[in-house]
């Protein structure tokens, strides 16, 4: 009786895209959620210094992990979610505001 050597398995393109798009997702979704963060360093009981460099290693990493998940979801990802988001439906990519007054044509 032979034995066949089995190759090990291996994820196939579309469901590594597939992951990296959600990991993508979940690291731009943290990144937002570093925000609520801010308003309570005044409070903490460290150094003025310390509560200026936590700002700014919050702040980078913030950026980062919005840098790092637009790459891993790439370019498609970026126009999908982009069309998924509510405000951006139908032409209405900004807000109506309003206006009464008609601009005067030339």
């Amino acid at each position: 009786m032979a034995t066949e050597a089995r190759e090990p398995p291996v994820a196939s393109p579309e469901s590594s895209s597939r992951a990296s798009f959600w990991v993508g997702a979940i690291l731009i979704l943290l990144s937002f959620c570093i925000y609520p963060a801010y308003p309570l360093l005044p409070f903490l009981p460290i150094s003025l210094w310390q509560k200026g460099g936590l700002g700014i290693g919050l702040a980078a990493l913030s950026w980062g992990f919005f840098f790092v998940g637009s790459a891993l979801i790439g370019r498609k990802g970026v126009t999908y979610l982009k069309r998924r988001l509510p405000w951006r439906r139908e032409g209405h990519s900004r807000p109506d505001l309003g206006r009464s007054v008609s601009r005067r044509q030339p």
